[in-house]
C-alpha cells in the first residue's frame, strides 16, 4: 500500500519544474504565434495593443477594486507603467520582424544591465560574478550582432535595438521591484500591461488598421488569455516554488526553445560563431542570476518578471 502513495507525492514536487519548463517553452515560441497574426493583417503594434488590452481590462477593473492598496506605490506603478510596458512592446515587435535567436539572446543581455543599474541605485557591490558576467556578456553580443566579421556595433539594426532596449528596461524593472516589494503581483501585472497597451498604440497609429477574419479573432482571445496568461503562471508558479539555483538553470530553456523552433519552422539557422557567443551570454546570465541566493527578484531580471509583464 505505501509503495503505491509515493509517486504521487513525487510527481507534485516536479510540478513547479514541470511549470516552469512549461512557461519557457511558451515563451520561447511566442514568436510564433505573433507571426501568424501579423501575417493574417493584424499586424505588429495593433497585435500587441490588443493582446495586452484583452489582459489589462480584467486586470485593471480587479486593481481598481482594491485601490487602497495601492497607496504609496505611485512611483513603482508609473515605473513600471513605462519599463514594464516599453520591454514587452519592444520585445514583440522585434520579435515579429527580427531573427528569433538573436532577439531572444540580446534580450538576455538584461541580468547583466541589472548589475550596473542595482550598483547605480540600489549601491549594491559588483563582485567578482558581476564583472566577469558584464565581460562574457559583451563578448557574446559582439559576436552575435557582428558574427564573427569584427568587434563593430555598426550592424545592429533596429530589431536588435529594440530587443537591447528590451532588456534594458527589464532590468530597471527589477530594481524598481526590488525596491517596493510589497506591491501585489496583480498590481505589478495591471500597470505593465496598460503600459504596453499605451504605449503600443503611437505605434499602432502608423501601421494599417487590423483586418482579421472571424475566426483569427477567436484564436486571438485565446492567445492573450490561455498562451500569454499561461505562460505568465507557469513561470510564476515554478519560480517562486524552487531554489534561484535550480530555477536559473531551467530557463535558458527559452533560448533552446527558441533556437530549435524558429530553425524547424522559420527555417533560421544560427552560425556556429552566434552559437558560440549566445554561450557566452547565457554564462553571463546564469553568473549574474545566481550571484545571490537572498535575490529572488533578479531572477525576474531573465524570466519571473517576463511572466507578470
Amino acid at each position: 500500500m505505501h509503495q503505491n502513495s509515493h509517486p504521487a507525492p513525487a510527481l507534485r514536487r516536479s510540478f513547479p519544474a514541470i511549470a516552469l519548463l512549461l512557461g519557457s517553452s511558451l515563451w520561447g515560441v511566442l514568436w510564433w504565434p505573433l507571426r501568424y497574426f501579423h501575417g493574417a493583417g493584424l499586424h505588429g503594434a495593433w497585435l500587441i495593443f490588443t493582446v495586452y488590452l484583452l489582459l489589462a481590462l480584467p486586470a485593471g477593473l480587479w486593481s481598481w477594486r482594491r485601490r487602497h492598496e495601492l497607496r504609496r506605490h505611485g512611483r513603482t506603478l508609473v515605473g513600471l507603467f513605462l519599463l514594464g510596458g516599453w520591454t514587452n512592446v519592444a520585445f514583440m515587435l522585434a520579435l515579429v520582424h527580427g531573427e528569433v535567436v538573436r532577439v531572444l539572446l540580446l534580450f538576455y543581455l538584461s541580468p547583466v544591465w541589472a548589475i550596473f543599474s542595482a550598483r547605480i541605485f540600489l549601491k549594491e557591490a559588483i563582485g567578482w560574478r558581476g564583472v566577469l558576467a558584464a565581460l562574457l556578456a559583451v563578448a557574446g553580443s559582439a559576436l552575435v550582432v557582428s558574427n564573427g566579421r569584427g568587434s563593430s556595433f555598426a550592424d545592429l539594426d533596429m530589431n536588435d535595438l529594440l530587443a537591447i532596449s528590451s532588456g534594458f528596461a527589464f532590468a530597471l524593472s527589477n530594481v524598481i521591484l526590488r525596491a517596493d516589494t510589497a506591491l501585489g503581483d496583480v498590481h505589478r501585472a495591471t500597470a505593465v500591461w496598460w503600459g504596453c497597451v499605451l504605449l503600443a498604440l503611437p505605434f499602432a497609429l502608423f501601421q494599417r488598421l487590423p483586418a482579421l477574419s472571424l475566426p483569427d479573432y477567436g484564436y486571438l482571445l485565446a492567445f492573450s488569455w490561455l498562451w500569454i496568461a499561461g505562460a505568465t503562471v507557469a513561470v510564476q508558479f515554478g519560480v517562486a516554488r524552487m531554489p534561484v539555483s535550480v530555477s536559473a538553470v531551467i530557463m535558458p530553456f527559452e533560448v533552446v526553445v527558441g533556437a530549435l523552433s524558429a530553425w524547424w519552422l522559420a527555417g533560421e539557422a544560427p552560425t556556429l560563431l552566434e552559437s558560440f557567443g549566445g554561450a557566452l551570454i547565457l554564462t553571463a546570465a546564469l553568473l549574474q542570476i545566481t550571484r545571490s541566493q537572498g535575490h529572488p527578484v533578479l531572477l525576474g531580471g531573465v524570466e519571473m518578471e517576463k511572466g507578470d509583464l
